[in-house]
């Protein structure tokens, strides 16, 4: 089944390419996907995907997938956890 997209932002003070890696190294301890760099990316697991782009001070994060028992806000809370 389908979801709509969901978006939301993140904002952070350390630079871009720290950020990325520290979400990467958590990804990888938790075996999920993710590519990108300081500049936007992709991300999944857990039957969660999604993508993001780093702007000015914050990542703008869109979940196109996540299954549909999990409430939306219990999946962002997850998903920031990297962002931060």
């Amino acid at each position: 089944r389908k979801v709509m997209p969901h978006t939301f932002s993140v904002t952070f003070t350390q630079k871009p390419g720290v950020l990325i890696e520290k979400a990467r190294r958590l990804a990888q301890e938790n075996d999920l996907d993710f590519q990108g760099d300081e500049f936007q990316g992709t991300f999944s697991g857990s039957g969660v995907e999604g993508i993001y782009t780093v702007g000015q001070g914050e990542v703008i994060i869109e979940i196109t997938s996540k299954p549909f028992y999990a409430p939306w806000q219990f999946v962002e809370n997850r998903v920031r956890e990297f962002f931060v």
